[in-house]
């Protein structure tokens, strides 16, 4: 499993410097077009638009697989060690839950509603094809909830068999 997250891992990284790069390139067109052109481009824009949304989908599900995604410890790190890892594993369960429902289940839904609906901006590309991210990111998301679940289980679990040792 931990050779499966480092290629998702190097995937999704990889993925959004190609974006970030994109982006970059799509906003720096788009600010010369409007200012030496006078013509900013809608595509460019609508462009931009895309790759700013899926940037952030991938990069947050990269950073939910490295445990980086943003929560509120205060009362959790003053737990002690067994607790606290009980309070992620159980955050986990729940961050699971809305990463099927929503983003997996929900994102498959949306892209089939709209798979045939042609942008207006970019008539090439159908919404579907934009919403298609969110289950992309539903999936690794899925993936890295299991994955810390696992491994928060696994500590857990030792905790409590050191502590056991300890006693005896």
């Amino acid at each position: 499993m931990d050779r499966i997250k480092l290629w998702a891992d190097r995937i999704l990284a990889l993925f959004c410097i190609v974006l970030c790069a994109g982006f970059t390139v799509t906003v720096a067109w788009q600010v010369v077009a409007r200012f030496l052109f006078n013509s900013p481009g809608a595509q460019s824009e609508e462009l931009a638009k895309i790759m700013f949304v899926w940037l952030v989908l991938f990069a947050t599900a990269l950073l939910f697989g490295e445990k980086g995604h943003m929560n509120i410890g205060i009362v959790a790190d003053k737990l002690p060690r067994k607790l606290n890892l009980a309070c992620q594993i159980v955050t986990s369960l729940v961050i699971l839950g809305f990463a099927v429902f929503i983003l997996l289940l929900g994102g498959v839904d949306a892209v089939n509603r709209t798979i045939f609906q042609t942008n207006a901006a970019m008539p090439f590309i159908t919404t579907g094809q934009i919403y298609a991210a969110l289950p992309i990111c539903g999936g690794f998301t899925v993936f890295y909830c299991v994955y810390n679940i696992v491994q928060d289980v696994k500590r857990f679990v030792a905790d409590g068999a050191s502590a056991r040792e300890g006693e005896g």
